[in-house]
Order: structure tokens, then C-alpha cells, then sequence
């Protein structure tokens, strides 16, 4: 009888979470996708009507720049929280925080825990750490969309191009009867290459608005420190 009662008391007592693991893990990743969604939006904003601007003739200039970027914004968003998951846990944070005898240390697993395992006390502790995963683990995703070798950047420089050949188009009809056909056809090409220099240019400064936009080096305006920090607490 008194076997039967002590399995019964280990089965029924409340599980304790030693770690970061499930729901926290899961809500954790969103709520920094969460936050970083109008950054990253303002950044390629600010790309587009670059593009618009400076490489597409007023005639065929888009109401919304920001659509060029949507293949770079599906493949983001189909990929980002697997990314930034596997970037905090478990590569940086993860187990449990106790030492080789299984005794947790002074302020562990909460709240402020100065050994680096995956509790929210960990976290909290290196919170410095986890802001610059959160931002060098989206930015290095958005650059690796945007590089001239990806499928993504070649889509968005499809949408471009077409778009200043809809322009040219337009401006080669007019212009047909004094300008030798030949002339036009080399004309064009020559400024084709010239655009798809100028769009790697833009792109390429991804990093750098990502980083302006966020403060760096020190990413006071990608902190949200107070917030973040009650929220992760908020998990057992």
C-alpha cells in the first residue's frame, strides 16, 4: 500500500520546468519576430523607394515600392522562426543550469541566473546576449534574401527590370523615327547593366539600415529590454 501511494504522489505532483522547452520556446521566438516585423519593414521601405527612385523612370514607378520586395517577404516569412529559433535555442541557450552534482547556482533557474543554460533566469542574466542574437540572426537572414546569388534577389531584379523595360519601351517608341534601331538596342543594354549594378549597391546596404534603424552598436532602439525581460520571466 505505501508503494502504491508514493507512485501515486509521483504521479500526480506538479511537473517542475527546469528549462526554456515548449510553449516558452515557442512564444519567445514569436514575440521577438513579433517586434522585429516593423523594423524590417521600414528598412526595405526605405530600400524600395530607393529602387524607385533612383533606377526606374517616373512612368512606370510603382503606387507601392514595397511589392518588389515580396518574394524577399515570403521567403522571410516561411523561414524566419525556424532561424531564430535554432539561433537562440539551442545554439546559445539551452539544458539546465545545475552542476555536475544536479545543485543550481545562486539566482537559478530564476530570476537573474548567471550561468548560461535555458532557463528564463539565463536569459535574463545575458539579456545583452539575446538582444544581439535577435538582431544579427534577422539581419543575416534578410542579407542572405537580398545577396545577388539567391533565388529571391533574382526575382526582385526580375520585377525591376521589367518595369524599366516597360519605361524604356515607351520612351524608344517615341523616339524610333531619329534614333538608328541599332543604336537603341546597344544603348539599352548598356543601361540594363548599369541598373543591375546600382540595385546590388542598394541592396547591399541592408546591414547598415538594419543597424542605424536598430542603434548600433549598442541596439538601444531594438532593445526592448523592461518588456522583454518581464515577458520571459513570465514562464516558469
Amino acid at each position: 500500500m505505501q508503494l502504491l501511494y508514493s507512485m501515486f504522489v509521483l504521479l500526480t505532483a506538479p511537473v517542475v520546468v527546469f528549462a526554456c522547452e515548449g510553449q516558452c520556446i515557442v512564444d519567445i521566438t514569436n514575440e521577438y519576430l513579433r517586434r522585429y516585423t516593423p523594423v524590417m519593414l521600414y528598412v526595405l521601405q526605405d530600400m524600395a523607394e530607393q529602387i524607385s527612385t533612383d533606377l526606374v523612370p517616373p512612368s512606370a514607378r510603382r503606387a507601392s515600392p514595397i511589392t518588389y520586395f515580396g518574394p524577399v517577404l515570403d521567403a522571410y516569412n516561411s523561414t524566419a522562426y525556424a532561424g531564430l529559433e535554432n539561433a537562440i535555442f539551442p545554439s546559445y541557450f539551452h539544458g539546465k543550469c545545475q552542476d555536475a552534482d544536479g545543485v543550481d547556482p545562486a539566482g537559478c533557474p530564476d530570476p537573474d541566473c548567471p550561468i548560461v543554460c535555458g532557463t528564463p533566469g539565463s536569459m535574463v542574466h545575458f539579456y545583452a546576449k539575446l538582444r544581439s542574437i535577435a538582431f544579427e540572426q534577422t539581419t543575416a537572414m534578410l542579407a542572405n534574401l537580398t545577396k545577388p546569388s539567391s533565388a529571391t534577389y533574382k526575382e526582385v531584379e526580375k520585377l525591376v527590370m521589367a518595369d524599366v523595360n516597360t519605361a524604356r519601351r515607351r520612351t524608344l517608341d517615341n523616339l524610333s523615327r531619329i534614333i538608328p534601331s541599332q543604336g537603341q538596342t546597344l544603348s539599352n543594354k548598356h543601361g540594363m547593366r548599369d541598373i543591375q549594378q546600382s540595385l546590388q549597391g542598394i541592396m547591399k546596404q541592408l546591414p547598415q539600415l538594419m543597424g542605424q534603424k536598430c542603434g548600433a552598436p549598442k541596439l538601444s532602439r531594438c532593445s526592448w529590454e523592461k518588456a522583454m525581460k518581464a515577458y520571459i520571466l513570465s514562464f516558469p
